[in-house]
């Protein structure tokens, strides 16, 4: 049987979401069971004491956060914990959305005055207006599939560095690699 109307399919939609959280709930409110009398073997062992918290990183999956970028631009860099680089794309890919929409009422505009066009000369300027802004438009989503796939990239890059700690460069200006204070001098010469 083959459903394929919308209303035959809401209620399984809307009742997913609450039995996966009523599963939830029913994992969390398991009880242990009672504690049962230790044997006399192990009254007398050593107390033990608590495990430290798991200082472990989260482990990623670089394709999948690249993934996650080529479905919604800027994912991948919030899942990242790069926000700001986030709205950049976000934004930046927003921009070039408006330019090619732009240009595409710029070409169904400059096709209807085609129509309605009374002389030659208003005709060819309007097949010109039509030809550049369907150039312009074609530039505009090279550019947006170029920055497209150039964030996919970067959450990818970004995903592999995620829990990678080094620091390149000087620790402290003031200081050489074993700590000692040291001193410098420079001499600028401009011509």
């Amino acid at each position: 049987m083959i459903i394929s109307s919308w209303s035959s399919w809401r209620p399984a939609i809307v009742a997913l979401p609450l039995f996966l959280l009523a599963l939830a709930a029913a994992g969390r409110a398991e009880e242990p069971s009672p504690a049962v009398a230790a044997p006399d073997s192990v009254a007398w062992a050593p107390a033990v004491s608590p495990a430290p918290p798991d200082t472990t990183t989260r482990r990623v999956r670089p394709f999948l956060v690249m993934a996650r970028s080529a479905i919604v631009p800027g994912w991948g860099q919030v899942y990242n914990r790069q926000p700001l680089k986030a709205v950049v794309v976000v934004a930046g890919e927003g921009f070039l959305t408006y330019k090619i929409f732009q240009e595409l009422r710029g070409e169904n505009d400059a096709i209807d005055r085609q129509v309605a066009a009374a002389t030659p000369e208003e005709l060819l300027a309007a097949q010109a207006d039509e030809i550049d802004h369907r150039n312009r438009k074609t530039d505009w989503i090279w550019w947006t599939a170029a920055a497209h796939l150039l964030q996919m990239a970067d959450a990818y890059v970004d995903a592999h560095f995620l829990n990678f700690d080094a620091e390149f460069g000087p620790a402290d200006a003031w200081s050489d690699s074993r700590g000692a204070r040291r001193v410098t001098l420079s001499l600028r010469i401009r011509f």
